[in-house]
This record gives C-alpha cells, sequence and structure tokens, in this order.
C-alpha cells in the first residue's frame, strides 16, 4: 500500500477552466440544487483537492466512463487536466445533466460527452479503459453494473473513504476475477483512498 499526494496545483490555462466551472457551478447551484457547498473555499477543499489524485494515477489516452458525475466531480477535473482522454459521464439526473452540458459546452471541453440515464448491467454504453466513481455506490454493485463496459485490460479507479469501510466492500468483490490495491491518501481532514481494481491476468 503507498500514498498518492493531491495535486494542489495547476498549469495556468487548466486554473482559469477550475475557477471559470467553480462560478458556473456556484450560479446554476442559486437555482437548482447540485451540491451542497457554502462557497468557493469549499468546492476546493471537498471536490477539486478531493479527486486530484486520480489526475496522476489515470494515465493519457484512456477512455474514461465516470459513473453518477452529479456535479462533474471527478468527472469534469478530469476533463479539463486530460484533454488527451476520451471521457463519458453518466448521470441519471437530468438537472445536473443539463448543468454538466452547459459546463462543457462553456469550457469548450471537446472531450466530454454526457449521457443522461441510470446505468444498467445489460447497458450498450460499450467499453472502457478506466471507470471512475465518487459515492456513487458499493464496489461490488459497481464491478455488476459494468460487466459490460470493461475488457481485458480495463481498471476501476475509485474514490472511497474510510478504509474499515472499504476493506468490507472488497470482501464481496471476486477476488478470483479481479486483484485489488488500496492507495492511501493524505487527506488532513478526513480518511481518504482510491482503490484500483483490475482483472486477475
Amino acid at each position: 500500500m503507498h500514498r498518492v499526494e493531491y495535486q494542489t496545483s495547476f498549469k495556468k490555462k487548466e486554473q482559469e477552466k477550475i475557477e471559470e466551472y467553480i462560478t458556473l457551478a456556484q450560479e446554476f447551484n442559486k437555482t437548482h440544487n447540485i451540491f451542497v457547498r457554502k462557497n468557493k473555499k469549499e468546492i476546493v477543499d471537498k471536490d477539486i483537492i478531493d479527486c486530484s489524485p486520480l489526475i496522476t494515477i489515470i494515465k493519457p489516452n484512456k477512455t474514461i466512463l465516470d459513473l453518477g458525475s452529479g456535479g462533474g466531480f471527478p468527472g469534469i477535473l478530469l476533463s479539463i487536466t486530460k484533454p488527451e482522454n476520451k471521457i463519458t459521464l453518466i448521470e441519471s439526473n437530468q438537472k445536473k445533466c443539463y448543468f454538466l452540458r452547459t459546463a462543457i459546452h462553456k469550457l469548450e471541453l471537446k472531450n466530454t460527452t454526457v449521457i443522461n440515464k441510470t446505468i444498467t448491467q445489460n447497458n450498450n454504453l460499450g467499453e472502457y479503459d478506466v471507470i471512475t466513481a465518487r459515492a456513487f455506490a458499493p464496489i461490488k454493485k459497481i464491478v455488476e453494473l459494468t460487466k459490460s463496459n470493461t475488457h481485458k485490460k480495463s481498471r476501476y479507479i475509485l474514490l472511497k473513504g474510510r478504509e474499515s469501510k472499504t476493506l468490507e466492500e472488497l470482501k464481496f468483490l471476486d477476488t478470483k476475477k479481479h486483484q485489488y490495491e488500496i492507495i492511501k491518501l493524505n487527506n488532513k481532514n478526513h480518511e481518504r483512498s482510491v482503490v484500483v481494481i483490475k482483472e486477475n491476468e
């Protein structure tokens, strides 16, 4: 088990787009409740910095499926920082999808598509190199729902909380088929980790 640092500095263009995204989110949030955040600092701490370790873990040129994208984390942050990756955001809430599409258009994120639907086991979304999620569902459910969306080299890169709860979820993972790694994150505020799951070779 190793540790991954949070990314707190971004390239100038990325920083500008992140700032613009936060402004859009705050404006939209005034009339449509997409997330519970009091101010910009809270969005930066609880969303931007929280999701930033995925930027270093996910390799360039990989196709990404982000489950339950909500207000756009980690999906939109990955769109901004990984323009060479093709990213699909799936979200069942129509209001949130409208916001995501508005943000993608205004930020000119040409690498990103939004799908407004509830993911089901026998979906026709195709295969992806990476599947991400934050606060979407237990690990077993995520793996079951996306059986038709992975290939032999696909990886699940999931943001999780307390290690004890994560280990509890992993008990239900079929270890004959999958192997996993827990990456500890240096979060000063609360316990955080990333779980990386891939097929056994």
